[in-house]
């Protein structure tokens, strides 16, 4: 017997452009999840980030291990999986639920309650839970390679716990188009002409005796999506790894039921499930506002019904008319104006629910038009010309401090000048002095400081014969 089933999504066209939402809602908590902030704390990085955002993350990891990959927008640089399964399934491994309040809205769960994680503590997470995602990473490494894994994550804040993870599609080998080459190994060039008309030269393809295009196998490190996936099945690889998983995880011990065996069905991407939920909770309201609508107006209709069979006088409490007693007429007016109550808070729960119409619109609006992606396009612009602004100034730094050097060079000559001139005049000075005195030179500058000294105190005595003594003699 099966304590949930297996869900394994798979997602293989992410973009350049779609980085952006994906870090914000790994390190941010932000997107189309239920999420609660009182359970953030619990979840749990298996690979982090390294870089301020998943773009320059990605862009970085391929610089450093010399990956080669198709630098376009349309290039599919990342790939994302989610292992996860229903509540019974936890609940059988010993986590707690609780009822959310909310109603699934869509899918085979239509109309039940949403029951959600209740975590209070890390004591809460039984270990059976842990052991399960630990296994399923073990897994991801094997199917992936652990190296190509940029981001992963056990999300507890949502409404089911799941691994979410982000990886690489990297392959050793790949596999190219063959050009015809001339006899100098130049490659041969054709026309081609345009839809305007215009020809333009492009290489002329190698091709066999049946004309199929020639490849050649070209061995290295290579981003390549499409490769990726034809080299774990191609057309089948989901449905093979659907299979793979379920096996590795039944032998871990756990009781997941796969479903139709061999089947390649897509699972939807949480923003498909949040817009299909949404979808379907319009309908179910619209639906229910028809049904008011229905009850208002079948309600003045009996109101108009009751005004009509008696005239309006008879409907005056004030007034008595043949054929109707008092209690009647009373009962007929307390009739009315509790259809006109009933009205009037009908009326007010039709504009309660067009509100609700309304915001599920644009929700869904926003989700399908991405507005996220527009934020992130307005905030790479206003860096841009934030940073066009610094590398302004730091040109014009770069100038003054340019102008500084110069300018501190120049008063270093002055200063160096200065000081040979004071150095060569002290020398003239001290050998006047010597030649006055009669004697040799002496080696030292506090020699003539000394006799400075002496000589502006007034107790230096000058005696010709006492030339070869040295001061200390002299003043013996």
């Amino acid at each position: 017997m099966y304590d949930g089933k297996q869900a394994v999504r798979l997602e293989n066209k992410f973009k350049s452009k779609d980085l952006y939402n994906i870090g914000v809602e790994m390190k941010e908590r932000k997107g189309t999840g239920n999420y609660d902030k009182d359970r953030h704390e619990f979840n749990v990085e298996y690979v982090s980030m390294n870089e301020k955002n998943l773009y320059q993350e990605v862009k970085q990891t391929l610089k450093n291990r010399g990956i080669e990959y198709l630098n376009k927008p349309s290039t599919n640089l990342l790939n994302g999986i989610t292992f996860t399964s229903g509540p019974e399934f936890f609940e059988a491994l010993g986590m707690k639920f609780v009822d959310s309040g909310r109603t699934y809205k869509s899918g085979n769960k239509k109309g039940q309650i949403i029951k959600i994680p209740d975590i209070k503590s890390s004591d809460d997470i039984p270990p059976a839970v842990s052991y399960f995602f630990d296994s399923c990473m073990e897994y991801l490494k094997d199917l992936v390679g652990e190296k190509n894994i940029i981001l992963a994550q056990i999300h507890y804040d949502e409404d089911t716990p799941h691994l979410q993870a982000y990886f690489l599609p990297i392959v050793n080998e790949v596999k190219r188009k063959c050009f015809v080459k001339d006899k100098d190994g130049n490659v041969v060039k054709e026309e081609y002409k345009r839809k305007d008309g215009s020809i333009s030269l492009t290489p002329k393809l190698l091709r066999d005796k049946d004309g199929k295009i020639v490849y050649e196998s070209v061995k290295g490190k290579f981003l390549n999506n499409d490769q990726f996936w034809k080299d774990r099945g191609g057309q089948n690889s989901f449905a093979k790894i659907q299979d793979s998983f379920n096996k590795f995880i039944t032998d871990k011990g756990f009781k997941l039921d796969r479903g139709n065996i061999g089947a390649n069905v897509e699972h939807q991407t949480k923003l498909e499930h949040q817009i299909a939920e949404n979808k379907a909770e319009l309908e179910e309201i619209i639906k229910e506002k028809e049904n008011i609508l229905q009850v208002i107006k079948y309600s003045k209709l009996a109101i108009e019904n009751a005004y009509n069979s008696v005239n309006k006088d008879i409907l005056n409490p004030k007034k008595n008319m043949l054929g109707y007693n008092k209690d009647d007429v009373d009962k007929m007016i307390d009739y009315s104006k509790d259809l006109e109550k009933k009205n009037i808070l009908q009326e007010q729960e039709i504009k309660n629910k067009d509100l609700t119409i309304d915001k599920l619109t644009k929700e869904n609006t926003t989700f399908k038009n991405n507005t996220e992606l527009v934020k992130r396009d307005n905030l790479i612009k206003e860096q841009k010309e934030t940073i066009s602004k610094q590398k302004k100034e730091i040109t014009r730094l770069s100038d003054l401090v340019e102008i500084l050097n110069n300018n501190i060079k120049t008063l270093k000559e002055k200063l160096n000048k200065e000081i040979e001139y004071w150095k060569n005049l002290f020398n003239k000075l001290a050998n006047a002095i010597d030649k006055v005195l009669g004697r040799e030179p002496k080696e030292y500058a506090n020699d003539y400081e000394d006799l400075a000294d002496a000589i502006n105190n007034d107790y230096y005595d000058y005696d010709k014969d006492n030339m070869d003594k040295d001061d200390f003699d002299i003043g013996f």
